[in-house]
């Protein structure tokens, strides 16, 4: 069975790499706050000083961290995966980052005969627990082909979208469309409850009528019960509007009403709401609206 590095043990990589130790892929796990490592060890994970230990130990190695440079820093650092691989070595970063940045990442790579997948997830940290997450997927396809197994252990649908950063490109469509019913959600409800509407009540309607997807329903609870315990955190789809914005303009895309809502998540950010769940927009918009909570 091929061995398995998985670098990045956050909200959402613990859990995936959780799932790859349970289906017995020998496992070795780095992560920079060393004491997320943890419950892989509990799981039978080695655990690795360094990148370049992690990729000593594996023929494929898991990436997910926060943003591009980071995963730049990983790969390429003195003590990054590259300085421990071997020829043949797969690198699959499923990180949220910008198609021009797996592109060239890739293309460093390719004269040390490592490849690279990438492929970012759809899903938050419910389905990264029960290993159903979406994962779209760029890159050469018999690597991927050959990667099916391991891939499936973390995600329900796979989905081959071409050359590299086809997978990154597409995910990047995926939280455009996620930001816009963000906002479109915590704008409904403002409006709702500063007309004297029962929030509970006007959240209830929202969530059982024809428009209501699953993250809806899963945001109204946070806004009707003021909790936003991050699932997917304000400051990290504040990073993919940014990676959505600039994209799109390097393709010529016109994308004006998710330019708006970059702008109100960046209030939203430096109003101190970074490290709360994305839903934590409604705090802005209610503030906007002399709404008191």
């Amino acid at each position: 069975m091929k061995r398995v590095g998985f670098i990045g043990l956050g909200l959402m990589g613990g859990p995936m790499a959780a799932n790859i130790a349970r289906a017995g892929y020998p496992l070795t796990v780095y992560n920079r706050t060393a004491s997320k490592t943890e419950p892989l060890r509990e799981l039978g994970a080695r655990v690795a000083a360094s990148p370049k230990e992690a990729a000593e130990y594996s023929d494929v190695v898991v990436t997910m961290l926060s943003e591009g440079r980071a995963v730049e820093q990983v790969v390429f650092a003195q003590d990054g995966l590259l300085a421990g691989a071997r020829a043949g070595l797969v690198i699959i970063d499923m990180s949220t980052i910008a198609p021009d940045e797996t592109r060239s990442i890739a293309a460093r790579l390719s004269p040390h005969q490592v490849k690279m997948l990438d492929a970012p997830v759809m899903g938050s940290t419910g389905p990264a627990a029960a290993g159903t997450l979406g994962i779209m997927v760029g890159g050469e396809e018999e690597v991927f082909q050959a990667q099916r197994d391991l891939l499936g252990v973390m995600g329900k649908d796979l989905y081959y979208l071409g050359s590299q950063g086809s997978g990154a490109q597409m995910k990047l469509s995926m939280n455009l469309l996620v930001a816009a019913q963000l906002a479109s959600l915590c704008e409904a409800m403002v409006m709702a409850s500063k007309a004297g509407l029962d929030l509970a009540q006007a959240g209830q309607i929202i969530a059982s009528s024809g428009i209501a997807s699953n993250l809806i329903s899963r945001k109204v609870a946070n806004i009707v019960k003021q909790d936003y315990t991050p699932a997917f955190a304000l400051k990290h789809i504040h990073k993919d509007l940014g990676l959505i914005v600039r994209t799109a303009e390097s393709v010529g895309a016109a994308i004006p009403v998710t330019s708006l809502i970059h702008q109100l998540y960046t209030a939203a950010r430096e109003q101190g709401h970074g490290e709360e769940d994305s839903a934590a927009l409604f705090y802005l918009l209610a503030e906007m609206a002399g709404l008191k909570l």
